[in-house]
Order: C-alpha cells, then structure tokens, then sequence
C-alpha cells in the first residue's frame, strides 16, 4: 500500500530526544532535512546527544518534562511532538513510584493538552506492548483488552487511553504507538532490555543464562521503531487520529527458547543454559497487522543480523564498558 507522505512537518520536538531511542529517532529525523528539538533533562548523561551534535538543524532545551512551563515554551513553532520522555520500565518506575505518576502519565497529559493549544499538527505517544499482560495463548492486537501486570504498564494504558478519547481538535491528531520489546544499539545504548543483554554476555563472557524459555516476547530493532515513528508522522491524519498501532512484526515473536538457539548460532564456543524458573509475567504473543496494512510498516533488520550487529560493535569497542551502569535505566 502506498501512503502519501506528509512532509509539511519539518520542526519536530521530541521529548526525551537524548534517550536510547530518541537520539536514534533524532538521527534518523535529520537526515531527512528537518529541524530537530530534543527536550530532555538529561538524567542519563549528555555522552549520546555529543554523538549528534553539533548539527545545524538541532538543538536541546536541558529540562523535564513535568515542568508544564517550559513544556509551553517550547511547542510554538513546531508542527509535530513526540513523546518518549518517561521513567522507562518496571525497576525504574518501582524505585519511585512518585515519580512515575508525575512523569509518564500527569506530564504525559499536559503535554497533549498544550500540544492541542499550541496547534501542534500531529503527536505521538510511545506505549508499551506490555500493557496486553500475561496472555498465554492469545493473539492480541489493537482491539484486545488492555491487562498491565506492573505500575509502568498501568500508567502507560491510562495515558494511552486518555489520549484515544480526547476531544477532537481541528488539524490536531494524536497517535499511539505501542512497542514490542526493542533491541539493538544507539547512541545511548542500553542493557537492561533483554536481547542486548543476553548478546553482551555471549560477546563478553561466551556464557548467558535463560530463565525458561517457553515465554513469548515480541521483539523490535530500535532502528525500526525510529523508522515507524517517522511514518506516523508523515501518514495523513486520516490514517492516525486517534489511532493505536503495535510496533514490529509477526516474524518477530520468539520463544525465548528460540532466542537461545539464537545466541548458541551467534558464538559456537559459547555456552547458553536454560534455568527452570517460574513462568515469566511478561510472556504474550502480539499482532502487528495493522501497521504494515495501515502504514506499509515492516522491519528492515531481522532478530539474528541485528544481534550479529550488537557482538560486533561491543567486541570493537562499543560502548566502552558495556557494563557501566549508566546503560540501564534502573
């Protein structure tokens, strides 16, 4: 299917512009022309964005996202937002459950709102797959009864949901994205997503172990999730208004199981054992039909090239300590 794109977007503010997948989001955004604003308070360092910078279509404002003021600084003259500032995952949000609230669903909130005020033409909201739950042996898309298991995924469903309800505005269309499970490597890589940290032990160590491994996990390449956000903001608002979209692909839904196949092919030397272990809350099998009808969206990097790709770069250096704690979110 053919979408006509909307390239009437040119300045784009991307909240948390500076995180792991923002600051590839950003690059691919520049290299389309656009002009670029990352709103980020920087809480996992600035070592990512220097990757970036300088570029003379982007520049940052240094603050957070709960601060409603510099929110309405900053939105006019911009046609499109994108919000991927949150406190990301189940630890994170579990250490300050506070912050949390303020962040990923009040903040998320006032940002629509003010988007909407500001007649910002198109804004997008990154959610979670995990918001589904644990459904074994259920195919779940869009229209499937939302179950989050932890606090992350229950503020990520109550913000989603008030965001499809909201009044219509003219010219004003928001849009929902939900994950799948992202890995690979940006730059502001992470190690605390499950992929990349099973491939850092494979590389580093030549062992990784595998609670279970009958759990489901839909997977997604951060570059292709870049590459979907950069279409729904450029489909018409015919297509997203108010819309949902599960982000990645039927292919990739793997068995855990199947990932240590994966990473056995990945090293032969290597070892990967299989632990018993209790069954995984966050195990589901998720639809993605609609965003490749809807949008023409597929992934360009398959499971096993891109795992190839992060052993590659963390044997040639990258990042320098993958073991920093500063790669994880919590």
């Amino acid at each position: 299917m053919e979408i006509r794109q909307n390239n009437s977007l040119q300045n784009i503010l991307v909240f948390g512009g500076a995180g792991y997948i923002g600051l590839e989001l950003c690059r691919q955004l520049l290299e389309t022309g656009r002009e670029v604003t990352i709103f980020d308070k920087l809480v996992h360092g600035s070592e990512g964005l220097s990757l970036l910078a300088p570029h003379p279509h982007l520049r940052l404002i240094n603050a957070d996202i709960r601060d409603i003021a510099a929110v309405n600084r900053a939105l006019p003259g911009h046609q499109a937002a994108v919000l991927l500032a949150a406190v990301v995952g189940q630890p994170a949000c579990d250490l300050d459950p506070a912050l949390a609230l303020e962040t990923n669903y009040l903040a998320a909130l006032n940002i629509l709102e003010s988007c909407a005020c500001h007649q910002v033409s198109r804004f997008v909201f990154t959610s979670t797959d995990s918001c589904y739950g644990a459904r074994e042996g259920e195919k779940l898309d869009e229209l499937s009864e939302l179950a989050p298991l932890s606090l992350y995924a229950e503020l990520k469903a109550k913000a989603e949901q008030r965001i499809i309800s909201a009044p219509a505005h003219a010219g004003f269309s928001p849009v929902v994205l939900r994950l799948a499970t992202v890995y690979g490597l940006s730059y502001r890589p992470r190690f605390d997503l499950a992929v990349n940290l099973l491939v850092r032990e494979i590389a580093l160590k030549k062992k990784a172990a595998i609670f279970s491994g009958e759990q489901w996990r839909p997977l997604v390449h951060v570059r292709d999730v870049a590459k979907a956000f950069i279409m729904a903001l450029e489909a018409p608002a015919s297509l997203v208004d108010h819309q949902v979209f599960n982000v990645g692909s039927n292919e990739q839904n793997v068995q855990f199981k199947t990932l240590g196949q994966l990473l056995a092919d990945l090293d032969p030397d290597a070892t990967v054992d299989f632990v018993p272990a209790t069954p995984d809350l966050r195990d589901y099998f998720v639809e993605f039909g609609k965003i490749k009808a809807v949008l023409g969206f597929a992934p360009s990097v398959g499971l096993f090239e891109g795992m190839q790709e992060i052993r590659r770069e963390i044997l040639a250096g990258f990042p320098k300590n993958p073991y920093d704690p500063k790669w994880r979110n919590a």
